[in-house]
């Protein structure tokens, strides 16, 4: 790609995200000051590479997948928020009654884009008893963790007490991952372990109604994907490496994140932004990124 048909590209991408309209040859030409017939050259190489592709014969072009991709990716490593937007956002984190829920919300105010906050501790940590009772309906389990933690959970599980205080035995050593079931308690060892790995993640949620805002919204289809990646959990996801920002386009049908990872103390994280393709990357790639370097007490600027 030449450095015209790259400046011809990111020109049209941004008008479609913009416009949500086909791009047509001529405003291009003028916006880039180039001859009709030189552009519309240009362009045809650009579908012809995959870039573009045209709805109509005489209407404008729109951005492949492909486009939206290499559009975003130029925009790396992401500008920071002005200096004094960072400064308001620290005081206000810091004074915050539970910072990473305020710090979500500031990721859909900032870029009007639904936001999730992934964290996820950098090591598991050990088991050092479990402790099993039975209820009325189903079983408590008691997690005593190294450093103090204590991890309560309800099982939806009734076991005989011979049944628990087998099961007990079988974890009376502490462990990272539990051991294989014995014969009769695979089911509960599978609660169990399903119980352990939600204690060791976190995952806020803001923003969903911003999503029909997105004249995309009026496709179901599309509101159906946002909403599963939206409400996916975090204990499955790759979380993005810490200081690392990265555009994902696509992979969803329809849909775009951008992730910014981090770590804090004994948390690893990620800020995502969920929207449709023809995202506004430019903003949306500043907020992600200055956000999670705010929160870890890094200079965005």
């Amino acid at each position: 790609m030449t450095a015209r048909q790259r400046a011809l590209l990111h020109l049209l991408v941004e008008e479609y995200i913009k416009t949500k309209a086909p791009v047509p040859s001529a405003r291009l030409a003028e916006g880039l000051g180039l001859s009709p017939t030189l552009a519309r050259y240009e362009l045809i190489a650009l579908e012809e590479m995959g870039y573009l592709s045209k709805p109509h014969p005489s209407a404008g072009r729109v951005p492949t997948r492909l486009a939206f991709r290499q559009y975003s990716l130029s925009l790396l490593p992401p500008k920071p928020l002005p200096e004094a937007i960072q400064e308001r956002i620290r005081r206000a984190l810091e004074g915050a009654r539970e910072p990473e829920a305020f710090l979500v919300k500031l990721a859909v105010g900032l870029s009007g884009y639904p936001a999730l906050l992934r964290l996820r501790l950098r090591k598991a940590p050990h088991v050092l008893q479990v402790h099993l009772s039975p209820l009325p309906e189903g079983t408590l389990a008691v997690f005593i963790l190294e450093g103090g933690r204590v991890k309560e959970t309800r099982l939806p599980l009734s076991l005989p007490p011979d049944r628990l205080k087998q099961a007990e035995e079988a974890l009376s050593r502490p462990f990272l991952a539990l051991s294989q079931a014995p014969k009769g308690l695979e089911e509960l060892f599978a609660h169990l372990s399903r119980a352990l790995s939600v204690g060791l993640s976190l995952v806020y949620r803001e923003g969903l109604a911003e999503a029909l805002k997105e004249p995309e919204a009026k496709d179901p289809g599309f509101l159906e994907r946002l909403v599963a990646l939206y409400e996916a959990g975090g204990d499955e996801a790759v979380l993005t490496p810490p200081g690392r920002v990265d555009v994902r386009v696509g992979e969803v049908e329809g849909l775009a994140q951008v992730q910014a990872g981090f770590a804090r103390g004994e948390w690893l994280g990620e800020i995502v932004l969920l929207g449709p393709m023809r995202m506004r990357y430019l903003e949306a790639l500043s907020v992600a990124s200055s956000l999670s370097q705010v929160y870890t007490g890094q200079h965005a600027g």
